[in-house]
Parts: C-alpha cells; structure tokens; sequence
C-alpha cells in the first residue's frame, strides 16, 4: 500500500519533471498513462487524502503529453528479469511502455528466492566456482560470488554459445533453481530490465509479512550485471534497507528506478534505456534518486 507520504513526494516528483521541461505520454503511451492513474485512484478510494492525491497525480500525469518515448527503443531488444515478489501487474505494465516506445521484449526469466536468500549465501558461493569457469568476460570471472551468478544470468539472456548453455543448464536446474525461463530469449537480448518488487505492507503493530531474508550482495551481483548490459534495475527505494536504496548505496555502475508500480516508474525506464549511460543514474522519487526523470535524447 502506497503511504500519503509516498503520494505527495510523487506529485512534487511530477512537477518538477514538468517544470525542467520533460513532457511525456501522448500517443499511445497516454493510454498506459490513464491507466496509471486509474489504478491509483482505485487503491486510495477508501482514504479522502489519498483520493485527493491520486487527483492531483492524475491531473499532473495528463500534462506529461507528448511524443517523447514513441519510437525512441527502436531495435532495443530486451529481456525481462523478475525478482521474487515482483508483481506480475507491474511487469506487465513495464512491458506495455516498453512495446509502445518500440522496444522487443525478447524473453523473460523469473528468478527465485534461492537467487537472494541469505540461507543460501554458501550454496551460491560453491555455485560461482563452477559457473565462473563457463563466463566469457574476464571481468565477470572476477566479480563477487554473487556477482558472478549475475554475470552467468546475463550471458544465457545474451549470448549464445556451448559455455552459455552449460551456464542455462546449472541455473535452470531443478533440484535447486536459481531462475526459470518463462520465455526464451535464446540469447538475442542486447540489454536487460530487471524488476522488484514493492514495498512490503506493514501492520499496525509495526511487523511486516514472513519472507525469505534477502542478501544485499545478490541485489549488487545482479545490478553489477544488469549495467554490464547498460540495462536498468526498478524496484523499491522507500525504506533505508529496500533493495534499490541498498543498490544505490554501493555506488553500483548502474541504472536504478525507484516506485515500482507507478507510471513514472515505467516511463523512467524507458527514457533510462534509450539514453544508456555507463554510470551509476538514480531516476525516481525514492532514496539516493538523482533527478525525478532522465533527460530525453
């Protein structure tokens, strides 16, 4: 659930992306843009404040109108890497303003919580031995234990080759899966978009729901490799311990969008992928954000 504080902060966020002369979503992204908004307006109808702001955001993203991002991912093939917890709403909400800006969406891989869980650190660890000597980057060969099954999922999104399927076939495997491949993208993707999840809902006693305890350093293994593909990472960065504020922290070589779930969180990643960058960019209205939105080409 999205705080009354969240809805004010995105509201200024919106303005201010209006005010530096950043205008966006006519043409068939205005649809998606609606939709952002209907959505919203829909989860805050219980609360006359966040009612309010949803009208506000409306009101803001209905100004954001023009052909910004139509045509701007042209060629841009992308794989979709989902992180545990990561809405199936969300996705497709990404994946719809993706198509719209001209992208392919070329594949998609579902990772699990074997991927992240801190009681499998040492699993993972034995693991990148073995999946580092099939890595044609020497740079990735070299990266953390975490970093390297990164490296590995990047390469089985794109490339191909005999070590690139040895790699699919370790982390695929069923007796302890890192990832699944919900649709192939037979090594044909030249970047990467990767998305978490939201925050999660706290109760009035302060406890959050029982999750699998995630590692910080699968989080950076991933982003590392996102960036090698001059991709970008979207996720939460409301709380000091979400993972795009953790990512952001370690100064990561990477492109990270805050408020997944939000219409600006998709258009953020759209402009983000058609103006890649080789450092670290913060877009969004979370944590260590460095501007609302990316500057258009």
């Amino acid at each position: 659930m999205i705080n009354f504080r969240y809805h004010v902060v995105s509201i200024i966020g919106i303005f201010i992306a209006l005010a530096v002369g950043v205008v966006l979503g006519a043409g068939p992204l205005q649809s998606r843009i609606h939709a952002g908004v209907n959505a919203s307006s829909t989860s805050t109808a219980t609360d006359p404040q966040l009612s309010a702001q949803a009208e506000a955001e409306a009101a803001g993203l209905k100004a954001l109108a023009s052909s910004t991002l139509t045509g701007s991912l042209t060629g841009a093939k992308v794989a979709l890497v989902v992180l545990p917890g990561a809405s199936d709403d969300d996705v497709a909400a990404l994946r719809s303003t993706l198509t719209d800006a001209g992208a392919s969406v070329v594949g998609r891989v579902t990772l699990s919580d074997n991927w992240q869980s801190t009681s499998m650190s040492q699993y993972r660890t034995t693991l990148s031995t073995t999946l580092a000597s099939h890595l044609t980057s020497g740079a990735a060969k070299t990266a953390s234990a975490d970093g390297v099954v990164g490296y590995s999922i990047a390469q089985v999104l794109t490339s191909t080759g005999s070590e690139t399927d040895l790699l699919r076939q370790i982390l695929t495997d069923e007796s302890t899966p890192i990832m699944t491949i919900d649709e192939d993208p037979a090594g044909t993707a030249t970047t990467m978009v990767a998305v978490g999840p939201r925050a999660q809902a706290v109760a009035s006693n302060g406890a959050t729901p029982a999750a699998v305890t995630a590692s910080s350093d699968a989080w950076v293994g991933l982003a590392q490799a996102v960036g090698s593909t001059s991709g970008v990472l979207v996720g939460d960065a409301s709380t000091r311990d979400a993972m795009i504020t953790s990512v952001r922290a370690s100064g990561t070589a990477v492109t990270t969008v805050d408020s997944v779930g939000t219409t600006l969180a998709a258009v953020d990643t759209a402009l983000a992928l058609s103006t890649p960058a080789t450092g670290a960019r913060a877009f969004g209205v979370g944590n260590g954000a460095q501007s609302v939105i990316p500057s258009a080409k």
